[in-house]
């Protein structure tokens, strides 16, 4: 994390939908996440550099938890937002146990709601539902 990312405003939903369009603008312009990330206008707080990165380097098992508790839905077939916020989330649960399993839940949901379509909330909502209690039991 580079030091100083920190500028203390700002809240942990401005980071995940910050992280979120990192993740999306990387995706659809085929650029890595931490470049999209260092070429931010505004220097985004650390929790977004945590995010980020954590997704960086745990990629593999990130998404291999949300194929495996996808029924019959291929992470590539899924919507461009639906896997970022997916990635945010489910690091949250693995890396963030002080953030509780609703409030990220309900923060992707929540997401995804804005972003994405009205089926979206349900299959976000029981797929994190499924990987947190992989997760956190």
């Amino acid at each position: 994390m580079p030091s100083g990312a920190s500028s203390g405003f700002g809240s942990r939903r401005e980071d995940r939908e910050t992280a979120l369009g990192v993740l999306y603008a990387a995706e659809t312009q085929g650029r890595e996440n931490l470049e999209v990330l260092n070429e931010q206008p505004v220097r985004p707080e650390s929790y977004v550099y945590d995010l980020i990165e954590g997704i960086a380097s745990k990629r593999q098992e990130i998404d291999s938890l949300i194929e495996s508790n996808a029924e019959e839905w291929r992470l590539e077939r899924m919507p461009v937002v639906d896997r970022a916020v997916l990635r945010v989330a489910v690091l949250e649960l693995i890396n963030f146990p002080e953030t509780s399993i609703a409030t990220i839940i309900n923060e992707a949901v929540e997401l995804v709601g804005e972003y994405s379509t009205e089926n979206s909330k349900r299959f976000v909502n029981g797929l994190l539902s499924q990987i947190a209690d992989q997760v956190r039991s």
